[in-house]
């Protein structure tokens, strides 16, 4: 049996089925596994705190979703009717608005 500190999973993280029985050291870490996974040099399916602290997501598909990338705002695909013209006259104070 491997020692695991207070923040280590206890669940295999190839499998995610069978307790961790040891662990496979790698340039980023440590990937804690069972033995059956370990022995079949199965890879962890998911990384719980990659570098942009998102569960489950790598940094690529964060950042080219179209909502994160850089360059300029981009409108909705459907903006909605246009704001009426004149605007509306506000309702008097103390009633709701119409």
């Amino acid at each position: 049996m491997i020692a695991l500190s207070a923040t280590d999973v206890r669940t295999c993280e190839a499998c995610w089925n069978a307790p961790v029985t040891a662990a496979r050291h790698t340039e980023t870490g440590r990937d804690l596994l069972c033995e059956e996974c370990a022995e079949a040099d199965y890879p962890r399916r998911v990384d719980l705190f990659p570098p942009l602290g998102i569960y489950g997501l790598p940094a690529r598909k964060v950042m080219n979703d179209g909502r994160h990338g850089s360059g300029p705002p981009k409108t909705p695909p459907n903006p909605g009717p246009p704001l009426p013209k004149p605007p509306p006259t506000p309702s008097p104070p103390g009633t709701p608005p119409v």
